[in-house]
């Protein structure tokens, strides 16, 4: 059950859906894959528009390539981050198995840039560069967020590739701030010790949970549950819940900053789809990520 409040602001996101069945990017706007998928997640955790969420897994299918890549534009393949994505919300159902083992298929073909660490490259950068996760751009180095949304994916697998998400979640510790917490990816810059941001450690924390020992991520977990990370925009405050629901510290602050996130509207103007989608379920599936692949309770 979503409540009449939260009805609202789903109301507002089946309202972008498009004849074909894909979700505008933002209001007036066109299509876009990730838009498309996320929309078909927050959906189907609430059990809203089944018929949508069917549309939409079909037009991410029509969207894949042969080679099993989803891209975030026809004209740039190499921006196949959405991939993930789709993977994600075909995952609940078996008739999108073929997409699904495809698009695993091309991720596992696919992983970040990676090279031997070496002394010069550490005094600058940081982190290991050895280690594989993904990436935005094919091609490219590994980040944190796409890592994360990939080990989600293929950890979701009905037989998840053990020791490529073994190296991924070395590669999100490696990254891990000292003092806890994640950003975009990089832990220093010449010398100087970077900030944490709430959404990239609440990817981090989800795509962990089961892979890495409590005791390791504690000072992240108290990051992400501290003031400072309580904050009402849509990004932080869904993956706060996500990132904290992962080891069962989610609970209705988590759930209520997801809603106050959403009232924002009224005042700021709406959200663009994805960060709409992302908020509108972490907040109908109380922080459980994956009630988004069809772990209902």
């Amino acid at each position: 059950m979503t409540g009449t409040v939260l009805q609202t602001h789903y109301d507002a996101l089946i309202s972008r859906a498009a004849p074909d069945g894909s979700f505008a990017v933002a209001e007036g706007a066109g299509s876009r894959p990730d838009a498309t998928a996320w929309a078909a997640m927050a959906l189907f955790a609430a059990n809203q528009a089944p018929e949508l969420v069917a549309a939409a897994r079909a037009v991410l299918a029509a969207a894949q390539s042969p080679d099993g890549r989803v891209a975030l534009l026809p004209e740039r393949p190499e921006a196949a981050w959405p991939t993930a994505l789709a993977l994600l919300a075909w995952l609940p159902d078996p008739a999108r198995a073929e997409n699904v083992s495809r698009a695993a298929a091309w991720l596992m073909a696919h992983p970040g840039s990676h090279w031997p660490k070496n002394a010069e490259e550490q005094a600058v950068i940081g982190h290991d560069t050895s280690l594989r996760g993904w990436n935005w751009i094919d091609g490219t180095h590994s980040w944190v967020e796409p890592t994360a949304l990939a080990m989600l994916a293929l950890g979701a697998l009905a037989a998840p590739p053990a020791e490529a998400l073994a190296e991924a979640a070395r590669l999100l510790m490696n990254r891990q701030l000292p003092d806890g917490g994640w950003n975009y990816g990089n832990t220093r810059v010449f010398k100087n010790t970077l900030l944490p941001v709430p959404e990239s450690t609440g990817h981090a924390l989800a795509a962990l949970a089961g892979r890495a020992v409590i005791g390791d991520v504690a000072p992240s977990l108290a990051y992400l549950q501290g003031p400072r990370c309580a904050v009402a925009t849509p990004l932080a405050a869904a993956w706060r819940a996500f990132g904290l629901g992962a080891w069962g510290l989610a609970g209705q602050d988590e759930e209520a900053l997801c809603r106050a996130a959403l009232e924002r509207q009224s005042r700021y103007g709406p959200y663009d789809t994805p960060q709409l989608a992302q908020c509108l379920a972490a907040a109908a599936s109380r922080g459980r990520f994956a009630a988004l692949l069809g772990g209902h309770s």
